[in-house]
């Protein structure tokens, strides 16, 4: 395998992570109900931020995010130092995704690293056995915050960085309504585990997407 290609593959195989920022005018509060949608509609159409964690791959935001006070109300796990309204409604969350190359290359780094053969008899199959696999932990300021995971869906005219199409997806996260989150500022620690086809008694750190540290402002 060409050293390109191996490249790409490998960051397909990583956790990819998307998010939705519902783009709030000065006098436009973030309801409840915008950021459940964002959480919900993520890679099933609609403007999309992309985003990738290490091997050369860019962290890239499409469109721009709105700077200070008023970005949305979604707080990026990655994206660090931003400032956002008390009266906003908040939502800390990731998407993972799959694409065929990630498929291939699960397919290939079982077999190399544990002698385990990742089989499937459809596309849509493997795709849920491999998102399956994997597991999200968030803690604000120390404190595990209790996980809401989306169903399987599939993805609906995405295509990623690399010129794949994302065939399924699922989000992770927690949803704050207004007021929830009071003034001040927060740490926040992302960790992202997996165990596929279950190689493990229970899930270990996903070696492909590092741990996020940040810390964000409410006012």
């Amino acid at each position: 395998m060409k050293k390109k290609k191996t490249v790409i593959t490998l960051s397909a195989f990583c956790v990819l992570l998307f998010g939705l920022l519902p783009v709030a005018a000065a006098n436009d509060y973030v309801t409840y109900g915008d950021v459940q949608a964002s959480f919900n509609a993520m890679l099933n159409g609609g403007t999309t931020l992309v985003y990738n964690a290490e091997f050369d791959i860019e962290r890239e935001i499409l469109p721009a995010v709105l700077d200070g006070r008023y970005n949305g109300g979604r707080i990026v796990p990655w994206y660090d130092g931003l400032t956002y309204r008390y009266e906003d409604a908040h939502g800390i969350y990731a998407a993972l995704y799959v694409t065929e190359l990630g498929l291939q290359f699960a397919q290939y780094i079982l077999y190399d690293w544990f002698g385990v053969v990742f089989t499937y008899d459809t596309i849509n199959e493997g795709c849920f056995e491999y998102l399956s696999w994997w597991t999200v932990k968030i803690y604000l300021n120390g404190v595990e915050l209790e996980m809401t995971y989306t169903p399987i869906k599939p993805a609906l005219f995405f295509i990623d960085a690399y010129g794949d199409e994302a065939l399924w997806w699922f989000n992770v996260g927690a949803l704050f309504k207004p007021g929830e989150l009071e003034p001040g500022t927060y740490n926040l620690v992302t960790e992202y585990y997996m165990n596929p086809l279950g190689l493990f008694p229970e899930p270990v750190p996903d070696p492909f997407a590092p741990t996020d540290v940040i810390c964000f402002t409410i006012v």
